[in-house]
């Protein structure tokens, strides 16, 4: 694809483009793995980047997850996977956390590389208000594997870090 062509599927995203970034895994694992959205996925991404402030939050959200999702087949995450992390926190706040969580929560690879993150202090006490509240009224089982005390103290040093 030209540069146009990314720049015009990220312009016109919306969740009816879906199918065109999604992992389509054909059942096998490392080198024998194929995903027939791979390139396509990594190449919008390394595209989005010089850009990933005003990219919609809905694609980066998709890229986010998608990609982590393939991290497990790959047993290797995508480079720049943390870049798309920080955006789903800090612009996109509680509204994101538990995709954010999803994506951090696929592998080894997914949970470091998203923690590499940098949020404001606001960001940060607001994420960890937000994990707490949810934390303790929630009666789903996979909202509470999610939130675990890994991503709490994760939250909980972005307070400590920009204080």
């Amino acid at each position: 694809m030209t540069q146009q062509e990314f720049q015009t599927f990220a312009d016109n995203y919306t969740s009816a483009d879906f199918d065109r970034i999604k992992m389509v895994w054909n059942g096998k694992y490392g080198n024998e793995f194929a995903d027939e959205h791979y390139d396509f996925r990594t190449q919008l991404c390394e595209f989005l980047i010089p850009q990933l402030d005003t990219v919609k939050l809905e694609l980066i959200r998709d890229l986010y997850c998608e990609t982590g999702k393939s991290s497990e087949m790959t047993f290797g995450v995508y480079i720049n996977f943390h870049l798309f992390a920080q955006q789903l926190l800090q612009r996109g706040g509680t509204e994101y956390l538990l995709d954010y969580i999803k994506g951090a929560s696929h592998t080894m690879d997914t949970g470091l590389s998203s923690g590499r993150i940098n949020l404001s202090k606001e960001r940060a006490r607001e994420l960890l208000e937000f994990f707490d509240n949810k934390r303790a009224i929630t009666t789903d089982k996979e909202e509470l594997r999610l939130l675990n005390d890994y991503i709490r103290h994760r939250l909980e040093y972005q307070c400590k870090q920009t204080a």
